[in-house]
């Protein structure tokens, strides 16, 4: 199991030195481990080689810049270590799929997408062996009732989703309560300055069934990531980091939609909102983390569409 406090401190090391000329036997110097056993225990502590982590991380902070200042673009370049503007272009086409022209031009971007610094708790998420390979499925279209609301800046308005879908199917026995839930995020353009749509809803057998309280989405057909999140819903947001910073670069997949699609399944021993509903939740930085009970499982799927 490698020590997760010295790869903190290496991490601190790269990030201190994102603008100046290290090299990876700097950072093992900087921990005091040979360059073979660093590089291993690098590897395995974040799913990054210590190059490739130092390259995602200056191409983010330069994304960053490119998108808060009106700096040139070689500027922004050199400043984070590339020599030439060139070299700069197809290491940030790689990570973002467009040159950092069309970047600054358009002034915006999806912030999911830029890779975060890694902190101490995703070295304690990967180190629990949370981070665990997709299985890739395809599904057929299904339909979904529930509570959908505007996220912005507070949480509480999901947990007081799941609420109102609890108290909704409390009050319609005769429907019968559904046996798959989700927790579905739609992202729109500019997502940040609007905020997100999330859907609170269970699956149903079709559009008619639905109580005429509920929102009714008739989910397509698509080709999906699934994996699965283990623990705290508030640790969500550090499985999706992994998504989309490790498993999805590596993977050469690209994403299909802009939604991100949580998943958990009835349990006889008292139903999905069991003794507490949904609202009961800890809640993540993000607006990710959103729903689970106090008495659910630790973990649940997390799908992901894909192209």
């Amino acid at each position: 199991m490698p020590d997760s406090a010295l790869m903190a401190r290496a991490i601190d090391f790269i990030e201190d030195n994102l603008q100046q000329a290290i090299t990876v036997t700097d950072m093992a110097d900087a921990v005091a481990y040979s360059l073979y056993h660093f590089c291993r225990t690098f590897n395995q502590a974040t799913h990054h080689t210590p190059y490739d982590y130092l390259m995602r991380r200056r191409i983010a902070e330069a994304a960053q810049e490119l998108l808060r200042t009106d700096r040139r673009i070689l500027d922004v370049a050199l400043d984070y270590q590339f020599n030439n503007p060139e070299t700069f272009s197809r290491a940030f086409r790689r990570v973002f799929g467009m040159p950092p022209s069309q970047w600054q031009k358009q002034g915006r971007a999806d912030r999911r997408l830029i890779m975060p610094r890694l902190t101490r708790a995703h070295l304690a998420h990967i180190t629990r062996g949370a981070c665990r390979p997709p299985v890739l499925q395809e599904r057929a279209a299904f339909h979904v009732a529930g509570i959908m609301t505007l996220v912005r800046d507070d949480p509480a308005v999901v947990a007081h989703a799941w609420n109102l879908l609890a108290h909704e199917l409390a009050n319609a026995p005769h429907a019968g309560a559904p046996t798959v839930y989700y927790g579905i995020t739609y992202y729109p353009d500019d997502w940040e300055s609007r905020g997100v749509l999330y859907l609170a809803a269970g699956e149903i057998p079709a559009p008619h069934t639905a109580s005429p309280a509920l929102v009714v989405k008739t989910i397509p057909a698509l080709k999906y990531a699934r994996f699965i999140h283990q623990g705290p819903p508030s640790d969500l947001p550090l499985t999706l980091d992994y998504i989309y910073h490790t498993w999805l670069p590596k993977s050469e997949q690209r994403l299909a939609r802009p939604l991100v699609i949580e998943c958990w399944r009835h349990h006889a021993s008292g139903g999905v909102f069991g003794h507490a509903v949904f609202g009961h939740a800890a809640f993540g930085h993000t607006a990710f983390g959103h729903a689970a009970s106090e008495c659910g499982t630790s973990e649940h799927g997390v799908y992901i569409p894909i192209e």
